[in-house]
């Protein structure tokens, strides 16, 4: 019987260990900065002045696209707390809070290079 015993703990032993590694690397990954969610939002928050693709109309806000290009890792991070919290030109302060802006510095982040 005992050996019984260690037949099975052996067999499910690894496999609870992968469960529960899993399950911490889904709760972890909730909470990690989304490019898509960063999409949406800039979308949602930004797109009546900003070109969220392609190029900038005249007139316009400048586009993401060039915002990426400007805007690397933590400047860019920095530019849009600001701007959540003061403002920049025309546009009023935004109040989305750290996990939308780490949204948006990802999205910005994932946009190639011109």
């Amino acid at each position: 019987r005992p050996d019984a015993m260690r037949h099975i703990a052996a067999i499910l032993l690894p496999g609870a260990l992968v469960l529960a590694l899993a399950g911490c690397a889904t709760t972890a990954g909730e909470d990690a900065p989304s490019a898509a969610r960063g999409q949406l939002l800039a979308e949602a928050q930004c797109g009546t002045c900003h070109a969220i693709t392609g190029e900038a109309q005249p007139g316009q806000a400048p586009s993401f696209t060039s915002l990426a290009a400007r805007f690397r890792a933590h400047s860019l991070r920095a530019r849009l707390t600001e701007i959540d919290e003061t403002g920049h030109f025309n546009m009023p302060p935004l109040k989305m809070g750290d996990a939308d802006v780490e949204d948006i510095a990802a999205w910005l982040d994932s946009l190639p290079l011109p």
